[in-house]
């Protein structure tokens, strides 16, 4: 039987941090919640429906040995923290901080996709064109929350028929293992080995012509999966 997450993060609190709120989200709290993502106008639901799976693919606060103040005594000991800042820190990680930190990466590289409606709407395809264009291997998407999205990277204006050069290249080499935000990530990160005038991204070196398998090799690199 596994602890749920409510019983986890009140495990969690240490003899210093029990004033710390834990346990069930407030009535009044998701009320606000909710309000806040409906004032965002778009489809509510989805937006809840997807933060939610998010949620449930987060490990739960660990539960520490009881009792036992031998770290915080040893960090407060090698100067690394005061005791203030020490009971300081652990109170924010009882609390979800970083938690919340996974969530908002994730809402960031959400932010950077695009529904199947949308990116019809910008190749000018028809939806069943592009999700076979998914199928085939020519475009790339995402799904989350039962709907397919996406990521911006591979969209290029200034390219024929608006697609990343070398996109095809670049979807085959990513593992089927890799998540979609490291490869997002990567795309948009300045390589050592793709330089220009100065290291160029991975989007930016194909956008210029640069030869889309010193792209594929970095992207087939074994610490991306």
């Amino acid at each position: 039987m596994t602890d749920s997450p409510s019983s986890n993060a009140q495990n969690a609190v240490s003899k210093t941090d029990k004033n710390a709120p834990v346990g069930a989200a407030s009535d009044d709290a998701v009320r606000r919640l909710a309000q806040a993502i409906g004032r965002l106008g778009n489809d509510a639901d989805y937006f809840i429906d997807a933060l939610i799976e998010k949620l449930l693919s987060i490990e739960p606060l660990l539960k520490p040995e009881p009792d036992d103040d031998s770290d915080r005594a040893f960090l407060i000991a090698s100067g690394r923290f005061s005791a203030t800042e020490y009971d300081a820190a652990r109170r924010s990680v009882a609390r979800g901080s970083l938690q919340l930190r996974v969530v908002e990466s994730w809402f960031s590289s959400l932010a950077g996709t695009l529904s199947l409606k949308a990116i019809a709407g910008f190749l000018h395809w028809s939806e069943d064109e592009v999700t076979t264009a998914v199928a085939d291997g020519r475009l790339y998407a995402v799904e989350i929350s039962g709907r397919l999205r996406f990521p911006e990277w591979q969209l290029s204006l200034s390219s024929p028929g608006k697609l990343l050069p070398g996109l095809a290249e670049v979807i085959a080499a990513a593992s089927s293992e890799q998540s979609w935000i490291v490869l997002a990530g990567l795309m948009g990160t300045p390589q050592e080995d793709l330089y220009g005038e100065g290291n160029k991204t991975p989007v930016a070196w194909l956008r210029d012509g640069g030869d889309v398998r010193r792209v594929t090799d970095i992207v087939m690199s074994p610490w991306l999966t």
